[in-house]
């Protein structure tokens, strides 16, 4: 289920629940329901953009693993997680020029009731930098680069495996339109720690 409004001065908002327990015995919204819950705000205009989003996972919803480390993953069964993310952008009033766009983010995660060594909070950030219409009309160069979920906090505050790795991630792209129906992206990526997640 979702609800949104967008508004003509720029701010926005919507909440969504997505249930896996709804059809089952469980039922919706009970303790046996594996559910995920976002809220987001947010305010926008032609060059920039700013959102916050909370997310209430429940019951040991596992959306975050994507982009993580496998230690991130060291939780107790049957748990809830509150998660915040903070996104944005700015843009350049013209495009094709040395000036790129923007966009960065920062996720946090709380785990609730964890015991020992398991995780009690993690967090992850990107960077993104674009140019477009640099050498054509419709093309994009494009780098990315971050540091996927990582282990801040552990229940007990002891040492976990991601206190001796610092992951990292990078791509760099470039978009171009051969004709009106195809586009073609070569693209190049890489990182360390990898090994990790």
């Amino acid at each position: 289920r979702q609800v949104k409004y967008v508004g003509d001065s720029g701010f926005a908002w919507s909440s969504n629940i997505v249930s896996k327990g709804a059809d089952s015995t469980g039922g919706f919204l009970t303790d046996e329901d594996e559910s995920k819950w976002d809220t987001m705000l947010a305010y926008t205009k032609d060059q920039y953009h700013i959102s916050l989003t909370l997310s209430q996972q429940h019951d040991d919803w596992e959306s975050f693993e994507y982009y993580s480390t496998n230690a991130s993953h060291d939780i107790d069964n049957d748990t809830n997680a509150t998660a915040y993310a903070l996104r944005g952008y700015w843009r350049p009033e013209e495009s094709g020029t040395l000036v790129p766009e923007i966009s960065v983010g920062y996720d946090t995660i709380n785990f609730d009731g964890q015991t020992g060594n398991k995780v009690k909070e993690a967090s992850s950030y990107f960077v993104g930098l674009g140019w477009p219409d640099v050498f054509q009309d419709s093309d994009y160069i494009g780098i990315g680069f971050g540091q996927p979920l990582k282990v801040s906090e552990t229940a007990n505050g002891a040492a976990s495996d991601d206190d001796s790795i610092d992951p990292f991630l990078w791509e760099a792209s470039y978009s171009f339109k051969v004709n009106d129906s195809m586009t073609i992206i070569p693209a190049i990526f890489g990182g360390q720690d990898i090994v990790s997640y």
